[in-house]
């Protein structure tokens, strides 16, 4: 049986206002009112679709990560340069000087470093893998703050259903007091009565100003996550009903495998140490250096024109702590795989775990525990009204059938947690519902 929050409201209501039928009879009886409607206002209502939208738009971590986006474009931009250096302009000035004249002579020179070996092909791989890694890493930001936003959007919701529930809890013992005192003053209950009557209206103030503020704490988290401010007016729309889900471990796990961005962004990463180790072995051979020059004697028959190729020979340096480098950097990445695979599998195990767990205890409640509850507020009244139980009998059983729907409602709300868990861990954007 599902039990939609709307179902425990007016349930509890209609329950609540019948423990004050008792005073009927009695002609200083107070008259309960409805429940004091919220006024209208002209905050705009999302839902949770909504929410995410505005998540993506305004989340300040989702913005420090698609910055670096712009830094690893940066990056192909210098790797796709068509040549790895500036060319190198010289110019030399002398003088000679024989015994009647004295002449001026200068030559200018060209050079520039020649890549024959691949190089710039492997950086611009590099580069796109690095810009390919990033965009992963964005994605599992998303995941992770679509998953935040889910989970703080229901405790929004729950934690304010708890507000009405207490709220009408506390307005309905605030009645009865006044109503108990003037009772009280007539003669017609006990000092004891009275007493225990102050006690749950007290507490009820208290439960009251706890739902209140975990509400307010709630939202504030969900206003950070969406990038609004505090004081920035914000309304919800959703509902909070229970929906019972079938799982398999082995798909989650092959979903996880398949979809999950941060293990993708490590796969790039061993990729790019590839081709890394791939550029450091064409690196060790040097690139030659062509070079043209242009010379004017002054006073001399002709002008000298020429060029020259250089080339470094690799004795001392071969590129070995760079080479050792890069294969160290691919070492790492496939240890980080092999290591991630099995943080996967942990994850998901434990987010299925927790999901049974949750799902065997919302079955409780809503096989078992809530029809009962329905039918104890029946039995209840109807005790009271035959005499076969006192006053404050009645209001004790109606106490604890309010904890026991403010119970369920935690209790729904942990449920739909390892639900939102069980997605974000698996990478599955939505569980299918049975």
């Amino acid at each position: 049986m599902i039990y939609p929050v709307y179902h425990i409201k007016y349930v509890t209501v209609v329950t609540l206002i019948a423990s004050v039928l008792f005073l009927a009879s009695n002609k200083s009886t107070a008259q309960v009112s409805d429940p004091p409607r919220r006024e209208e206002t002209k905050t705009k209502t999302v839902d949770l679709k909504e929410c995410i939208e505005i998540a993506f738009e305004n989340n300040l971590q989702l913005a420090v990560a698609r910055n670096r986006l712009g830094i690893a474009d940066a990056d192909r931009i210098k790797a796709s340069l068509l040549l790895p250096s500036n060319p190198e302009v010289k110019t030399e000035i002398g003088a000679r000087e024989s015994s009647s004249e004295r002449h001026t002579d200068y030559t200018i020179a060209l050079s520039q470093e020649i890549e024959v070996y691949g190089q710039r092909r492997k950086r611009i791989n590099i580069s796109n893998d690095k810009i390919e890694k990033v965009k992963f890493e964005i994605a599992d930001v998303e995941r992770n703050v679509i998953a935040n936003v889910k989970s703080s959007f229901y405790e929004v919701l729950t934690s304010l259903e708890i507000v009405k529930l207490q709220s009408y809890v506390e307005d309905i013992f605030k009645r009865l007091w006044n109503a108990t005192m003037e009772r009280y003053k007539a003669g017609a209950i006990s000092a004891l009565e009275l007493n225990s009557i102050k006690i749950r209206y007290g507490l009820a103030k208290q439960q009251l100003l706890a739902a209140k503020k975990n509400n307010q704490n709630s939202l504030l988290d969900l206003k950070l996550l969406l990038g609004k401010s505090k004081d920035e007016p914000l309304s919800l729309k959703g509902d909070l009903t229970y929906q019972a889900l079938q799982v398999n471990l082995e798909d989650l796990l092959a979903s996880a495998y398949e979809t999950r961005p941060d293990l993708k962004a490590m796969e790039l990463e061993k990729e790019r140490a590839s081709q890394e180790i791939s550029l450091r072995k064409a690196e060790r051979i040097p690139n030659p250096e062509l070079s043209g020059f242009f010379t004017r004697e002054e006073g001399g028959a002709d002008d000298i024109v020429g060029g020259e190729i250089s080339i470094s020979i690799p004795i001392w340096d071969r590129k070995q702590s760079e080479l050792k480098k890069a294969r160290t950097a691919k070492d790492t990445a496939d240890i980080n795989i092999r290591n991630k695979y099995l943080g996967i599998q942990k994850e998901v195990e434990a987010a299925y775990r927790s999901f049974m767990a949750e799902k065997e205890g919302i079955s409780i409640y809503t096989d078992e525990i809530m029809p009962q509850v329905d039918e104890s507020l029946k039995l209840n009244e109807i005790s009271y009204k035959e005499g076969k139980i006192n006053f404050i009998e009645f209001l004790t059983v109606q106490s604890d059938l309010i904890e026991i729907r403010t119970a369920y409602l935690n209790t729904l709300l942990d449920y739909n947690n390892a639900i939102i868990n069980l997605e974000t861990v698996s990478g599955m954007e939505r569980i299918s519902l049975n």
